[in-house]
């Protein structure tokens, strides 16, 4: 997918998000490239509550973005996954590892316009904490990236 396929598909993302009235935080590695890390991504994480209106939200997000219902990913995970759009989007519930609950990764967030709609993205701090606490190969293999872009944001911020 090309860079302003990516961009379109996000940009109607936050519109199913913004019509749907569906709190999301994107997480993950898209939310790396949106806090300006050049890494790649094959799919959207969105961390959303846990609650009975949300799931009848998603159902009606994962129409407005061309996919499916969200079907969970396995028994042992609380991650849901929407098929059939553009993009994967994986639904997360309620936290990241190791404990970031919804409350307080959405407390450091930022809100980012993306075209003419806006996403709340998660802190690169906090997807770097949760990369490290799930300690999978594939995150492994992106945190020393991640750490750097934070450094030089860092530095650039002291001036």
């Amino acid at each position: 997918m090309s860079s302003s396929d990516g961009a379109k598909f996000l940009q109607a993302l936050a519109r199913a998000l913004r019509e749907t009235k569906l709190e999301a935080i994107v997480v993950g590695n898209t939310a790396c490239i949106l806090n300006g890390v050049p890494v790649i991504t094959e799919d959207v994480d969105l961390l959303v509550r846990d609650t009975v209106p949300n799931r009848k939200k998603l159902l009606r997000f994962a129409r407005l973005i061309g996919g499916s219902a969200p079907v969970p990913v396995s028994d042992l995970a609380r991650t849901e996954r929407i098929y059939g759009a553009a993009v994967q989007v994986d639904i997360l519930y309620d936290r990241l590892p190791p404990r970031l609950g919804f409350e307080s990764v959405r407390s450091r967030a930022e809100r980012m316009e993306i075209g003419s709609e806006t996403l709340t993205v998660a802190a690169l701090a906090d997807v770097i904490r949760s990369k490290e606490a799930a300690d999978r190969p594939k995150d492994r293999a992106v945190l020393p990236i991640l750490r750097d872009t934070l450094a030089v944001k860092k530095a650039l911020r002291k001036g």
